[in-house]
């Protein structure tokens, strides 16, 4: 039956019952008529009834009886009730129990049509305006989920922590069971997920190039893809063969994550939760207000990274500065008096360092410490730790390191700086040799920082005042 104009129609009257079935189906509805209030008991649990017009004088139960059975099985009919024999108490009971209307035995066929009318008139009313409160309250709760992310995401302050909490607001505003936030990484070629709910991150794509798969694509053509059916899609064509298999459900959302014009990152939602499980535009609009949010804390958060490397890094060199140097090697310090690691310091200096800045001028002199300082890193092993301690001053601070194994490091480096091709420079062109002297000492329990600093200060100056490009250890 068509659930929006079933009607059931009760009346011991067989004939009576008959004529209202008939007529009611000449109007388009879909009738039912039954004789007893047990009938119409059975009929309202197998069906849902739009309107039940019903008498109150009934062979087996009374009509009050079966208007408080009916509505306990369905609260949404409305009824309708008609009789004969009307008493002023028996109106008022059937109001009290939310009658729409009264009709008075006998009644004119189409005075009960104008009733059942505007009964479904307003049954439609009722409908609408619980789709609309209902909307509304979910409109409400996903606004709210969005304040209460927007209030914490402002806390989160790791870009790690930040993408998990996002896709897990995602989950919640667009009622799914997995999400991913994936960022555009420095070289502005390739998607780098930072965090997922739901996924196995075992087997989802790690790193994705932009214009590959359906992330990539989104990322490369900056505009959101709402998915009804990846089978049917045209958009997905491209794509069939990469669609990864186990989704649950075949819509899915991927929104870029822009700042400006310039996609970011990319948002991916997938597994609908609800019963029709397919995403819809009031999820992408959402989505969208959450992908707006994090895009600025993103760039607040990368800001307060970029503040902290210029806070501990040289702006010239690009290695950590004075500053970081002296909390680096305390911690350094503690560390090989806990645990009687080994630790050991090179001071690097570059030869002649004035000279060549009064000879070619101060930006040939940035020019090789640049160079120098290039070469530094490139040998050191990733553990070990470059700074520019001043001037043309560097440090290498090595960890789990004993004087030999620093040893063997500065010599390397000294060679390599000696031999090395400064092509374009200006001492180059000259035929002027760069080199550098070095100072080494290995960490002693006894000694404080400022005892090893001056020890291995005191090393470089004897490799200096020896002859230079050398090094020398400290006594």
């Amino acid at each position: 039956m068509d659930n929006l104009k079933n009607i059931l129609v009760v009346d011991d009257d067989k004939v009576l019952c008959e004529h209202i079935r008939a007529g009611l189906v000449e109007e388009g509805y879909n009738v039912a008529a039954v004789n007893k209030a047990s009938l119409a008991v059975e009929e309202a649990k197998n069906n849902r009834f739009n309107i039940i017009l019903t008498d109150l004088i009934l062979p087996d139960i009374s009509g009050i009886e079966l208007l408080r059975l009916l509505i306990k099985i369905n609260p949404d009919t409305a009824f309708i009730v008609f009789t004969g024999n009307a008493t002023i108490p028996s109106v008022i009971e059937a109001l009290k129990i939310g009658v729409y209307d009264y009709i008075i035995k006998p009644f004119d066929f189409e005075h009960l049509k104008l009733v059942i009318g505007r009964c479904i008139e307003k049954q439609d009313l009722l409908i609408k305006n619980k789709e609309l409160f209902g909307h509304l309250q979910t409109e409400k709760t996903k606004l709210e989920i969005i304040m209460d992310a927007y209030n914490k995401i402002t806390l989160i302050l790791g870009l790690e922590e930040l993408a998990d909490f996002v896709a897990d607001k995602a989950l919640q505003i667009a009622e799914a069971e997995k999400a991913s936030l994936m960022l555009i990484d420095d070289s502005g070629k390739e998607l780098v997920l930072k965090g997922s709910k739901g996924l196995d991150k075992e087997r989802v794509a790690i790193r994705v190039k932009l214009g590959e798969l359906i992330s990539g694509w989104v990322a490369q053509q900056g505009q959101a893809l709402l998915v009804s059916d990846v089978d049917t899609d045209p958009r997905l064509g491209r794509f069939a063969k990469n669609i990864r298999p186990g989704y649950k459900t075949k819509s899915f959302v991927s929104l870029p994550m822009k700042l400006g014009e310039d996609v970011i990152g990319v948002m991916n939602v997938t597994d609908k939760l609800s019963r029709i499980e397919i995403f819809t535009e009031e999820d992408l609009k959402y989505l969208s207000l959450l992908a707006y949010q994090t895009v600025a804390q993103i760039q607040n958060i990368r800001l307060c990274e970029k503040l902290a490397s210029m806070a501990a890094t040289d702006a010239l060199t690009g290695l950590f500065n004075h500053r970081y140097f002296q909390e680096l090697i305390d911690t350094e310090i503690r560390r090989s008096q806990r645990y009687k690691h080994r630790l050991s310091m090179i001071m690097l200096d570059v030869d002649f360092f004035k000279t060549y800045n009064d000879d070619y001028g101060h930006l040939e002199g940035d020019r090789v410490l640049k160079c120098v300082a290039d070469i530094f890193t490139r040998n050191v092993r990733q553990v070990d730790i470059v700074c520019r301690y001043g001037g043309d001053e560097f440090v290498i601070v090595l960890v789990d390191t004993d004087i030999e194994g620093a040893k063997k490091l500065a010599e390397k480096i000294r060679s390599f700086v000696e031999t090395q091709d400064f092509s374009g420079l200006a001492a180059d062109k000259k035929g002027n040799k760069i080199t550098i002297s070095c100072g080494l000492a290995e960490y002693k329990q006894s000694w404080t920082k400022n005892d090893f600093i001056a020890k291995i200060d005191g090393a470089l100056y004897k490799a200096k005042s020896e002859g230079r490009n050398r090094i020398c250890i400290a006594e």
